[in-house]
């Protein structure tokens, strides 16, 4: 059963990019998704779907949402840490 589960979360990382990590790491460090996205090169919009998509991988919400305000809430600022560390291993 762990091996089960140790695959089917590797398998949902996978689905991640390094574009996904800069994104939450810029995130952790307190950037809008206005400015992601600028940093990115995305507009808005592809940046709220890439957000999304995120959550959808990890099957939790990284995010409370405020009316058209994100704000990172402890899921998200576990994982947007666990990215910044994935990111300075890759430099």
């Amino acid at each position: 059963m762990m091996e089960v589960q140790s695959e089917q979360q590797y398998k949902r990382l996978r689905m991640l990019d390094i574009d996904d990590l800069i994104l939450l790491q810029h995130l952790l460090k307190g950037g809008r998704p206005s400015t992601g996205a600028a940093l990115l090169g995305l507009t808005p919009p592809a940046v709220s779907h890439r957000l999304r998509k995120i959550e959808d991988v990890f099957e939790i919400k990284l995010f409370d949402r405020i009316g058209s305000k994100l704000s990172l809430n402890i899921a998200g600022r576990t994982l947007s840490e666990k990215a910044d560390r994935a990111l300075l291993l890759l430099q």
